[in-house]
């Protein structure tokens, strides 16, 4: 032990003396857990399979979502189609519409 680790021991002792062990040992541990909980509720500490796994679940879902949402769409686009090429066909006329 160097002379630093012995004046902070000398420094807590008056307030182990004072408060008790017990109490200084459950703040020192209350503050490791809301560490730990902190870094829990941050997904800090998420093992790595855990991840890769709901990643992959995540990327297979997107690609049923993508092909449910590209089937429900095809005939809107379809309709958009035949617009746009009937609009198309009908602006190489010159015709008033009035107005």
């Amino acid at each position: 032990m160097n002379s630093t680790d012995v004046t902070n021991i000398k420094e807590l002792l008056p307030l182990a003396d004072r408060y008790g062990l017990a109490y200084i040992v459950a703040l020192v541990l209350l503050f490791i857990v809301i560490y730990f909980l902190r870094a829990i509720s941050r997904g800090d500490l998420v093992p790595r399979e855990l991840l890769d796994r709901a990643e992959e679940d995540r990327d297979r879902l997107q690609a049923i979502l993508d092909k449910e949402r590209a089937d429900f769409m095809a005939p809107t686009l379809e309709v958009l189609q035949r617009l746009k090429i009937d609009h198309a066909a009908s602006s190489g006329n010159d015709e008033d519409r009035g107005g």
